[in-house]
């Protein structure tokens, strides 16, 4: 009993080493917001990519595949509800006579996209996306002023004989664009020439813009515009009537996703086999998809976990050297201390309970404050910036209406853990010098 007496008499008499607990404190806190920050961001991310992608795909399809025979294999898997084909292609969007701005050295990544020229033209059936995909939420997103809206039953509908365009509402407002404006489309596609050669034929078409759409995705938004499936096919594969780049699945089960994408890739394969060993066609779900993409989220919350851990490790040398000018401090309180009979196993627990009562009560209060933190998050900044002015996380950015969080328990229980082990660790080798003094020299210092 008298080894815990001593050590809280210690920690009370010394203030300094607050700064130990306090070190502790800190280091447990931003492991908790700011791992929480990025998990509740990479839940979001998740959440706006699935909004935009089709629950699996097929790509990499090469030239002469065609539509009819994918999807009749395809619609013999019992796991898929619809399906739904696309021709991609590159090109760029521009008014009449005025040539696409040059792309910016620097610019917006794929998280939020839209300023660059260069597009993705995705040329769709109206009908058959919207079965399969979110498309008809994407029309009628509320952010979509009711001036930009396109009519959701016919959204490419050309009654007038123009071919129409849909682009990201971004985009759209960024270029200073109204429904029933023309745009010119810039594209090209490849021509056999002479003795085996290919050329580029430049392909422009007066596109009229049918409205607007939005996911939660703004790299999905920025980066891609929607035509008629028939509009692009004549523009840019008249040879190619039955022509098919992508198709987007719709599956019953989500559970079985794996499983369906792999017994799909299986009929593709068959589909497209000329009796080479090629293998041509590639079906992945819409995570496997985006891998890259998320996956470049993920590698930068482990990066910030080192960085954190590094500032965990620097309290713990903060506290280490509270430690060490203490028992250098009770030098005669440990002679005193053996004198009365203290065995070092004794003196060690004094200076051992010390460390780690410093350890228990940062680490308790770095997660209660964490969590705490975390929770409010978003009416932290709001307050920070109704007092100052300044926004700690612009929402815009990232395309997020509140400041995300995702608490995980099993991390909180792993920041708990490496506190106490780094404290245990710090707390032992003070207390193992203060076991080792010679009573008599202590004594003598007193």
């Amino acid at each position: 009993m008298y080894r815990l007496f001593l050590a809280v008499r210690y920690l009370l008499t010394r203030p300094i080493n607050l700064l130990g607990m306090l070190g502790i404190l800190l280091s447990v806190w931003a492991l908790v917001v700011v791992v929480s920050i990025f998990s509740g961001f990479l839940v979001e991310i998740e959440r706006h990519v699935r909004s935009a992608s089709a629950d699996i795909s097929v790509g990499d399809l090469p030239p002469w595949a065609e539509w009819t025979p994918l999807e009749r294999a395809l619609r013999d898997d019992p796991n898929v509800q619809g399906l739904a084909r696309r021709l991609v292609h590159y090109g760029m969007i521009s008014r009449p006579g005025e040539r696409p701005p040059t792309p910016p050295l620097l610019g917006r990544t794929a998280l939020h996209g839209g300023d660059q020229p260069f597009l993705l033209l995705l040329g769709i059936d109206a009908a058959a996306e919207r079965d399969v995909t979110g498309f008809a939420e994407w029309l009628q997103h509320p952010a979509i002023p009711a001036d930009l809206r396109a009519d959701p039953q016919a959204p490419l509908a050309a009654p007038d004989g123009r071919p129409r365009v849909l682009v990201g509402l971004e985009r759209l407002q960024r270029d200073g664009l109204r429904r029933g404006d023309v745009v010119v489309l810039t594209s090209g596609r490849l021509l056999d020439g002479p003795e085996g050669g290919r050329g580029l034929q430049q392909i422009t078409l007066e596109l009229v813009v049918a409205g607007a759409f939005k996911t939660h995705h703004g790299g999905f938004d920025g980066n891609n515009v929607f035509v008629d499936h028939g509009v692009l096919r004549t523009a840019l594969h008249p040879d190619r009537p039955d022509g098919v780049q992508e198709i987007a699945i719709r599956v019953r089960d989500l559970d079985g996703l794996a499983a369906t994408a792999d017994r799909l890739q299986r009929a593709v394969a068959r589909v497209l086999d000329r009796g080479d060993d090629r293998a041509f066609g590639r079906v992945v779900t819409w995570r496997e998809k985006n891998g890259q993409f998320l996956a470049s989220v993920e590698h930068q919350r482990g990066l910030l976990k080192i960085v954190l851990v590094v500032i965990m490790v620097t309290a713990a040398f903060l506290m280490l050297a509270t430690l060490s000018m203490m028992v250098t401090e009770k030098t005669s309180d440990i002679g005193i201390l053996t004198a009365m009979g203290g065995t070092p196993g004794g003196v060690l627990q004094v200076f051992l309970a010390c460390g780690l009562t410093i350890t228990a009560a940062g680490t308790a209060l770095g997660v209660l404050t964490g969590i705490v933190t975390s929770v409010y998050l978003e009416e932290i900044r709001q307050a920070v910036l109704w007092a100052t002015g300044i926004d700690l996380f612009p929402l815009n950015v990232y395309n997020l209406d509140r400041v995300p969080c995702s608490l995980d328990p099993w991390w909180l229980l792993q920041v708990a853990a490496m506190a106490f082990a780094v404290g245990g660790v710090v707390s032992a080798w003070p207390a193992w010098r203060a076991a080792r003094h010679d009573p008599l020299v202590s004594l003598r210092g007193a």
